[in-house]
């Protein structure tokens, strides 16, 4: 996983660790972004595939849910937010 520094900074900005972000790349379900880059979002399902069955680590990785990840072309994560109101596109 690549990531630029302006995600570095927005992750830390928005209180989303290192390790979360590598999660949500590895398990946030792909939806489309403006132009050709994809969002990683964090949601109950791509949650649950994380914790693997584990309550203790579902209770805390549920902390995060709607947190996702603006992912360019060439896999850089390009930034990290927290959802707060619907998409609609």
């Amino acid at each position: 996983m690549d990531i630029t520094r302006h995600a570095q900074l927005r992750g830390i900005q928005r209180s989303i660790p290192a390790e979360i972000v590598a999660t949500i790349f590895a398990y946030g379900t792909q939806h489309k972004a403006p132009g050709r880059a994809i969002r990683l979002m964090f949601d109950r399902a791509s949650i649950a595939l994380a914790a693997d069955g584990s309550d203790r680590r579902r209770s805390e990785l549920e902390r995060y849910n709607g947190v996702y990840l603006v992912v360019g072309e060439h896999g850089r994560v390009v930034t990290a937010a927290r959802r707060y109101r619907r998409w609609f596109n």
